[in-house]
Formats: C-alpha cells, sequence, structure tokens
C-alpha cells in the first residue's frame, strides 16, 4: 500500500512544475497602421457687399470741387490744331445705380473752357466758352492677378453748344468734344474710375480672409479642441449686382479639421496672399473632418480597471492581467499582456503561471451606439504556439472570447460633446471689419479607423457660414 501511495508523486510534482512555470511569446510581426484618412477640400465663402449709395456718397465726396482739369490738350478744332484748357465742375449730385452687373452712373457737370488756335493766316487767337453736360456712363469691375481692382468706365457725353468764336471761324463746344470725344470724354471716365477704386477694396478683405485662415479657432474646452481651416488657395467670383449693391464673393479653399489637445502652433510667418483664381459660383457652405481619438493608452487604462475589478475564469483557472497594452498594425491591434494563470485549488498563488503574450482583434465601430470594440480577438501564432507548449488548458480560443466583453469602449458622450461645442464656438462671430460666423446643419456618421496613436472615430461638420462686412472699420 505505501508503494503504490507514493506511485503518484512525480505525476503530481510534474503538474505542479508545469502549471508554476512561465511562458514568454516572441513580439509579433507588425505592419504600419492604415494612413490617416485624407482631409478633403471644402470651402468657406465671404461676400463683399458694396451699396450703390455708398459708391455715390464717395464720388460725389471726391468730385466737390472738380471733375477734371485739362491744360493745353491739342484738340482738332476743324480748321487745324488748337490748344484747350477746361475745368469740368459737378452739377448736381452723381447718381449709381448697381444693375445688369454693372454700374450706371449719370453725372451732370460744367464745362469752362479756353481754346487757342496758331495758323499762318491769323495771328494767336484765343475764345472762351461754357457748357452744360451730363455724363451717361456704365462702369464694369474687374480685378487684376495682384488683387488691384481696374474698374472700365464707357458710355456718352452730351454737351450744350458752347459758342466759340476764333477770329473769323465760329463753332460750338459740343462739336469740338464730339470730334475728340475719345480722349475728352476719357479724362471725365478716368475720374469715375479712380474713386470708384477707393471703395471696392478688395485686396484688404482678402488679406483678411486669408489670414484668418491660419489662425487656430477654438471649439472645445475639456478637453481643448481646435478647428485648423489650413487654407490652401483663394478664389474670387466676378462682381454681381442685387438690391441696389453691387457684390463679390471670395472663396477660402481649406482642409479644415479639429485637432484634440493643446493649442496648435500657428506658422511662424503666414504665407503671403495668392493670385486669385477664378469662383465660379458664389457658396456659403461649408464642411469640415472632426476627429474624436480615443488614445491607446486610455483605452488600456479602462480595460485594465475592469480586469481588475472582476477577473477572468477560463475553464476552471482564473486569469489576472497585471498590464494591458495596444499596438496598431496594418490589418487588426495587437492587444499585448502579462497575465498570470492560478489554478482553482491553489489559494496560495504559489502556482500561478505568468508570461507574456499578444492577441490580435479587429477594431469595430457601432455608429448607432457609439461603441468602438475590439472583435474576433485570438492568440497572435507565436504566442498560441507557446502556449500549446506550456499550458495547453489556455491554447485555444477561450481566453480570447472571454477578454472581448472587456475590450469595448463608449465614444458617444465625446462626441455628442464635441458636437455641442462646436455648433456654439462656430455661431460666435469671429473678426472685425470682416466678420464671420457659423451655422451647423448636420454632422455625419462617424467612421472608425486606427491610428499610431489610437482609435479614431470622425466625422463631418456641414453647414453654412454667415458673413458680414463693415467698411467704416476699414
Amino acid at each position: 500500500m505505501r508503494a503504490s501511495r507514493f506511485h503518484y508523486l512525480p505525476a503530481l510534482f510534474c503538474v505542479l512544475g508545469l502549471s508554476a512555470c512561465g511562458f514568454n511569446a516572441p513580439a509579433p510581426k507588425r505592419t504600419p497602421p492604415p494612413p490617416t484618412p485624407p482631409i478633403p477640400i471644402s470651402t468657406i465663402s465671404a461676400t463683399i457687399v458694396v451699396p450703390a449709395r455708398t459708391i455715390a456718397d464717395t464720388l460725389n465726396a471726391n468730385t466737390r470741387l472738380q471733375i477734371a482739369r485739362l491744360k493745353d490738350q491739342p484738340v482738332n478744332c476743324g480748321i487745324g490744331t488748337c490748344k484747350l484748357n477746361l475745368v469740368a465742375l459737378r452739377a448736381g449730385d452723381i447718381a449709381v445705380r448697381a444693375e445688369e452687373g454693372q454700374l450706371a452712373i449719370t453725372m451732370p457737370f460744367v464745362l469752362q473752357a479756353q481754346m487757342a488756335l496758331n495758323t499762318h493766316f491769323f495771328l494767336k487767337t484765343k475764345a472762351r466758352a461754357s457748357a452744360t453736360g451730363t455724363v451717361d456712363a456704365r462702369t464694369i469691375v474687374v480685378l487684376t492677378k495682384n488683387w488691384e481692382i481696374e474698374p472700365h468706365t464707357f458710355g456718352t457725353v452730351k454737351l450744350s453748344e458752347g459758342k466759340l468764336k476764333l477770329g473769323p471761324m465760329k463753332m460750338s463746344l459740343a462739336d469740338v468734344w464730339n470730334h475728340n470725344s475719345d480722349h475728352l470724354s476719357r479724362t471725365l471716365f478716368d475720374t469715375l474710375d479712380k474713386h470708384i477704386a477707393t471703395d471696392i477694396r478688395v485686396k484688404h478683405q482678402a488679406e483678411q480672409l486669408w489670414g484668418r485662415g491660419f489662425r487656430p479657432v477654438r471649439v472645445g474646452k475639456a478637453p481643448q479642441a481646435w478647428l485648423m481651416l489650413d487654407p490652401q488657395t483663394i478664389s474670387i467670383s466676378t462682381p454681381q449686382t442685387m438690391n441696389g449693391a453691387i457684390s463679390i464673393s471670395l472663396a477660402l479653399n481649406v482642409q479644415a479639421r479639429v485637432t484634440v489637445g493643446n493649442i496648435p502652433p500657428a506658422p511662424a510667418k503666414i504665407p503671403p496672399l495668392p493670385q486669385p483664381s477664378a469662383y465660379h459660383a458664389a457658396s456659403n457652405q461649408f464642411s469640415f473632418v472632426v476627429p474624436a481619438l480615443l488614445p491607446y493608452g486610455e483605452a488600456a487604462k479602462l480595460a485594465q480597471q475592469r480586469l481588475e475589478a472582476k477577473p477572468l475564469h477560463v475553464k476552471g483557472m482564473t486569469v489576472r492581467f497585471k498590464t494591458i497594452a495596444f499596438l496598431p498594425s496594418g490589418q487588426d491591434v495587437i492587444v499585448q499582456t502579462h497575465f498570470c494563470v492560478a489554478q482553482s485549488w491553489d489559494f496560495t498563488g504559489w502556482f500561478d503561471s505568468c508570461g507574456t503574450g499578444y492577441l490580435r482583434g479587429r477594431p469595430v465601430f457601432d455608429a448607432k451606439s457609439g461603441m468602438v470594440r475590439i472583435a474576433d480577438v485570438h492568440y497572435d501564432i507565436a504566442t498560441a504556439g507557446v502556449l500549446l507548449a506550456t499550458m495547453r488548458l489556455l491554447a485555444g480560443d477561450a481566453l480570447g472570447k472571454a477578454l472581448e466583453p472587456k475590450l469595448v469602449f463608449s465614444v458617444t458622450k465625446d462626441i455628442g460633446k464635441l458636437q455641442s461645442e462646436i455648433r456654439a464656438a462656430l455661431a460666435k462671430p469671429q473678426g472685425r471689419g470682416l466678420v464671420l460666423s457659423g451655422i451647423v446643419d448636420s454632422f455625419g456618421t462617424p467612421v472608425l479607423t486606427w491610428t499610431k496613436d489610437g482609435f479614431l472615430a470622425s466625422f463631418s461638420a456641414q453647414g453654412r457660414v454667415k458673413t458680414s462686412v463693415d467698411l467704416s472699420t476699414e
């Protein structure tokens, strides 16, 4: 009997030895994590509106003393070349209308002229005359590649007779004007162009919009979140007329995104305003991407807390996780663990088997519930081989299945909070002179990916930009 009793001791020690042995699996092969999704180009536009009444006020103020003056201007006077001196004065208010994409201008004026003739038949002869007239003109506004406004005014000048007598010759100032209308009328049109250009200050507004695009806009407090526009190009539309005003739309083409964390550093130097490209359709729409990042460290901390509060029980054994970490890979995420396996009969813990192992799983996102989970958790091939050699009871998929419910993380609260803060931040007017604010119409369905930093649930924000331009602050 005594011999048969000790017959089982070698087998018992063998089991105990295997139970207490450790294991360390080699690090698994990793491929680069998926690239961060490209940021789409979106457009933010601001419309400069200049009422026709404002342009008329400027023209009247700047032509109060005189419209134009010519001295010794060579003109064809019918009997040779004469020299003309004249002063054009405004005879009433200038009227400006905005219509058909142009400015329609009516300007009453008076002329005070002196004309001199010098020929072989007559001695030097001078004549004076005055006349009244009206300018009926149209102005087309174009923009140069250097953001300079170039008004082009054209039209007709109607002039009363204004009798001139040069020696025995009699003629009218109106006839002289009509024979030389190309350069005499141009004198009046150039004056209008000069003063119109000072009222439509597109370059300054474009520089404001371009520079503002490089400044972060705070859209979240805890955690801090910042909207970065990252301007790429800027466009401008052809002038439009509506409701008695002329309007020009500026479009900032941006790669807008939201970053979470401390305020991003501003560029050391804002790039100079680029040449404008054509903007064919005015729009006030915007769209940008908002990332809701769950860092791997934070996810691991949550999983560790759950596993410490309630250890796993697999096939009659208690599995305690000492550490857990997530390592990104191309097609999946690696779960790096250091865990110990305790036998149910060992209340001392002396015979725990501890070691490092690696599991793999596929991140999945349920947009409806806002939950990120690691699905299909299984051993990495090398880890499975080590466990098969040392602990056959854990060599299957039981540990992975038991671990999956612990690897579930909610991002609903973070996404909801971020959306609320974005709505509030964009609704607040930004800037002076050129004032921008935004209305969020909708948020897109989040899409999950994973990067080198964490699980990334990205969603889009779509809405409308409200703009206003206060010329009085210029």
